[in-house]
């Protein structure tokens, strides 16, 4: 520990107010008596006292000469050298802060790296502001002049971090949640995610975006059910006539009165439904009839009265329970299964975007053979090409590819492959794998019975291998049980040996290279991060970026080495479930919490946390410790619950 540090420590450990100095040689001091009552001791104790005398020793010395009375007081002979001690200790003791403090923003300054965080930068000017005028003097002007060389950089990054926020503002500014689709307001969503923490900051209108990812998921849920129910009404309909029972007429008025509201909006047949009440009920009705119609009158029974009557006539009320009630048009032209066509070996299908005709239709499914592909087709609505599909297995490995005109297809969602494991030859404990020109990496699956569900974004070749715990000193408890099962699906920290460490601290790069292989994602396009130089780390965290889960500390510097407090991994789970297009509407509408330690976080903490609430990730108990810095085996844990609760593995 340097000279500076150990000052600071003993400063830290003990109050201003004791003589740092004095302390250094108390040893050679004399010691005092353990009472100084009389006028003797107490000049001779200041006999005793000298520049290496401790505060201690003064103030005893005081505290005596201070408990005299005035008549015994006029026995001390020179008391005065105690207050000029005292004066002269405290001017050592100012002198010492002072250098300690200016030796601390000094060492914050200089350990700066090449782009510093604004909190950094914005914590080093504070700690030189608050220092006095002696201390400031003791800051080498060379550092001043670095902290103010940094902060005209931050100028700079401050003006791009507003421009780039103004962009996604005016974005969300725009927003017509009335006409918006899923794929645009996911594109917003994306784009707000793709800030800089620095940049996000700066968004101030986060809830309009939020208020138009929640009227998507009603759209998707509620009012998608809402249509269902409807239409099953509208069925009920077509068989009520005016042969039917009051008791059915009674049934169909119930069966609508218990419709939802949104559900009402869309059904066709309820005026058919109050037309026939009206006749059964109204004694006008029936008088009616006899008095114009008594000629046509066959027969009277329950549900109205039966006549011949022509159409034509003004007076007559048609018996339209034949005719074709209107049903809620199918979503698209596509079957349950879309067979693909297979030919050389290979199945091939074209999707276009007229079969996809609004947002509630989410997914199309494939057949080829026995793998069945679901394709995320919200997408391709604004999509001018043709999307193409081409799958095969050949040497016990799948091949599939995605083509958009003639560039391969990147999906915004995710794309899942269902193919049986015999097709591979492989058995369920096995992984799946991504084959790459420079090995393997794990893909994002899990087992569903006797059949591998494959997910991906992009095309690829994929095959399954054996799994196996490489790491040998993971801990016996909960957060151990989540790394062994990370590690069998190649879901690992950044770390090159046998030992996992759980207990260090996680970083920003353990974490990203984790979730990262845990979703399968990567971005071949150029990253704009210089503080990252492996390529395939940087492809990594690239496509999370890209994919509105992680971000940078600025937008170009990742930061790999900073840690990871338990909130920040709270936004990157619900970044996560929002990539993943879990229903988080009841967290944006509600945000129910139960911890008494978050009221004070943003906005987009508070969400989070109450996503881990909502989807049972955490248990609302005892306080969530938001600044804490978390674990490997802590973060390890939160991402295995994470995916469990969703079914993901």
């Amino acid at each position: 520990m340097n000279k500076s540090k150990l000052m600071l420590a003993a400063l830290v450990a003990i109050p201003v107010s004791v003589g740092m100095v004095g302390e250094a040689v108390a040893e050679q001091t004399e010691t005092l008596g353990d009472t100084l009552s009389t006028p003797v001791d107490i000049n001779k104790a200041i006999e005793g006292l000298n520049t290496n005398s401790t505060r201690p020793e003064l103030e005893k010395v005081k505290e005596a000469y201070n408990n005299l009375s005035l008549e015994l007081r006029q026995q001390i002979n020179n008391f005065g050298k105690v207050e000029v001690l005292l004066e002269d200790l405290e001017k050592k003791e100012a002198q010492i802060a002072n250098r300690i403090a200016a030796e601390k923003v000094t060492e914050m300054i200089q350990t700066f790296n090449d782009e510093p965080t604004p909190a950094e930068i914005s914590a080093a000017r504070k700690a030189y502001d608050a220092l006095n005028n002696e201390a400031k003097k003791l800051v080498d002007k060379r550092v001043v002049t670095n902290l103010e060389y940094y902060e005209s950089r931050l100028a700079v990054q401050k003006a791009q971090a507003e421009k780039e926020a103004k962009v996604v503002m005016d974005r969300i500014k725009r927003i017509d949640k009335t006409k918006y689709t899923e794929a645009q307001i996911k594109s917003i969503r994306l784009a707000y995610n793709s800030l800089s923490d620095f940049a996000k900051s700066f968004v101030t209108n986060l809830y309009l975006l939020i208020d138009g990812e929640n009227y998507i998921i009603y759209q998707n849920t509620v009012v998608k059910q809402a249509k269902l129910d409807a239409n099953a009404f509208d069925v009920y309909m077509n068989d009520i006539s005016r042969s039917s029972t009051t008791q059915e007429i009674a049934r169909a008025r119930s069966l609508y009165n218990n419709l939802s509201a949104e559900a009402k909006r869309h059904v066709t047949a309820l005026e058919k439904l109050v037309r026939l009440e009206t006749m059964w009920r109204d004694p006008d009705y029936i008088e009616l009839v006899y008095t114009y119609y008594p000629d046509y009158i066959h027969e009277i029974k329950p549900g109205g009265v039966v006549i011949e009557k022509p159409t034509y006539d003004p007076l007559y009320i048609p018996d339209d329970s034949a005719s074709t009630v209107a049903t809620t048009p199918k979503t698209a032209n596509w079957s349950q299964y879309e067979t693909m066509t297979y030919q050389n070996g290979r199945y091939t299908t074209q999707i276009t975007a007229s079969q996809v005709k609004n947002i509630a239709d989410r997914n199309m499914r494939l057949k080829a053979g026995d793998i069945e592909i679901v394709i995320p087709t919200s997408e391709i609505q604004s999509s001018a090409a043709t999307v193409g599909v081409s799958v095969n297995v050949t040497n016990n490995q799948l091949h599939i590819q995605f083509t958009e005109g003639n560039r391969a297809k990147t999906f915004e969602g995710t794309v899942e492959i269902h193919i049986p494991v015999a097709k591979l030859k492989a058995n369920t404990s096995q992984v799946i794998q991504r084959v790459l020109s420079t090995g393997t990496s794990p893909a994002s699956f899990k087992v569903d019975g006797s059949k591998f569900i494959i997910r991906t974004v992009t095309g690829g070749t994929f095959k399954a291998s054996n799994s196996r715990v490489i790491y040998t000193d993971i801990p016996n408890n909960d957060q151990g049980r989540a790394i062994r099962e990370l590690t069998k699906r190649g879901i690992l920290f950044n770390t090159k040996s046998r030992l996992v460490q759980s207990y260090k601290q996680v970083s920003k790069l353990d974490a990203a290279v984790m979730i990262a292989s845990a979703l399968d994602v990567s971005s071949n396009n150029k990253s704009k991060y210089l503080d990252i130089a492996n390529t395939q780390q940087l492809k990594l965290f690239q496509g999370l970026l890209e994919a509105g889960i992680m971000s940078g500390a600025t937008s170009s510097r990742f930061a790999p080495n900073a840690t990871v407090t338990k909130q920040e991994a709270a936004i990157i789970i619900a970044n996560m479930y929002r990539y993943l297009n879990q229903d988080l509407a009841k967290a944006y509408n509600e945000l129910n919490f139960s911890y008494s330690d978050i009221a004070n976080l943003t906005l987009e903490a508070r969400q989070s946390i109450a996503i881990l609430e909502l989807f049972g990730v955490v248990d609302g108990e005892g306080p969530f410790n938001p600044e804490k810095t978390l674990s490997r085996g802590e973060f390890a844990e939160l991402i295995y619950n994470a995916l469990i609760a969703i079914d993901y593995l």
